[in-house]
């Protein structure tokens, strides 16, 4: 009987069974691999689960460099229906054999499969679930969870601190009334000059990210919560992914109803599942959500939170005022567009 990812691991010393516990709990409740629960809980890097998955199957990993740019061509010789059924992507070809990236290398009926459909040897190659996902996503417009985003995002950031080049945010101090003050006159300064939506957005949240760990700025349209920009920096169409239905119970329909802000616990409740997905899966211990109104009409509702560093939201009165000073600001490029077009 074949041994176990779980085991296996354990055996060679790399988790402990506390936490091939954890990550089957989490797997339970979460879904996905065990590989990606171990992941997301930061008991392995996605280099040392493929790693391991080779070595244990015997089947060479895939390479960052054979992930880069594959061309058109190739992509085709495996339809987008079968690529995404059997969770397979071609990563290069020499003359007659065709090189794949696989989840499940030992499944010998894809193998076939692929081998009559392409009219090529296959050559398989494991692949993490969130890599795999990330290419169907890449290469065959197949979306991904949000989950998968964030593990490998997670991953980036890691290597980051690894390597020296981000800072360790969890050593992040509560800022200082005079550099409270020193944002805030920045921002102002900032607001004064910008010339459009995205320069006074931007301006925002930099002002915010001194005192908050992390954000995201939803805009308030066609009855729902739309993600838009955030910080720390996620790609634009991650946080677009990111929708709560104003017709629907949560804590963002609240705000915009109320027009008032909620800071407290963040809810355990699979509404917002896809939020801390994509923010990194932990659950933060508090929230802010904080309404921006524009002639008493709520345009957007903020999220922040400490997570990283777990500090208290202790700027509350700060938030707010520069959310009043964004609402400000976008009215006077509304002005100024009336000034030049009408």
């Amino acid at each position: 009987m074949a041994e176990r990812l779980g085991e296996y691991l354990i055996k060679a010393g790399r988790i402990t069974e506390p936490q091939l516990s954890s990550a089957l709990e989490r797997q339970v409740t979460m879904g996905g691999r065990l590989g990606t629960n171990l992941i997301e809980l930061g008991f392995l890097s996605e280099d040392e689960l493929t790693q391991f998955l080779s070595k244990k199957l015997k089947i060479p990993s895939v390479q960052a460099s054979d992930l880069d740019d594959i061309e058109p061509s190739l992509i085709q010789l495996i339809p987008r229906e079968l690529a995404q059924k059997y969770n397979v992507v071609p990563i290069k070809r020499d003359r007659t054999t065709l090189s794949v990236a696989f989840l499940d290398p030992t499944d010998l009926e894809v193998i076939d499969e692929l081998r009559f459909i392409t009219g090529c040897i296959i050559k398989p190659f494991i692949a993490s679930e969130a890599r795999i996902r990330y290419l169907l996503e890449h290469y065959y417009q197949i979306n991904r969870h949000l989950r998968y985003i964030s593990v490998l995002a997670d991953e980036r950031k890691r290597h980051r601190l690894k390597s020296g080049t981000e800072d360790d945010r969890t050593t992040k101090k509560e800022p200082t009334p005079e550099e409270m003050d020193a944002a805030m006159q920045r921002a102002k300064e900032d607001w004064v000059e910008i010339r459009n939506r995205d320069e006074a957005i931007g301006t925002f949240l930099k002002a915010l990210n001194a005192v908050l760990d992390r954000g995201i700025l939803f805009l308030v349209k066609a009855g729902k919560v739309i993600g838009w920009r955030a910080f720390p920096a996620y790609h634009e169409a991650e946080i677009g992914r990111l929708e709560f239905q104003l017709d629907q119970p949560s804590l963002f329909k609240d705000v915009v109803t109320a027009k008032t802000f909620y800071q407290g616990p963040a809810p355990y409740d699979p509404t917002y599942r896809d939020l801390f997905q994509l923010l990194g899966g932990d659950h933060p211990k508090e929230i802010l959500l904080l309404p921006v109104l524009m002639n008493d009409q709520v345009v957007a509702v903020l999220y922040g939170d400490n997570q990283f560093s777990s500090r208290p939201i202790q700027t509350l009165s700060y938030v707010r005022k520069l959310a009043q000073k964004l609402a400000m600001a976008l009215e006077i490029l509304i002005l100024k567009k009336k000034i030049i077009e009408l």
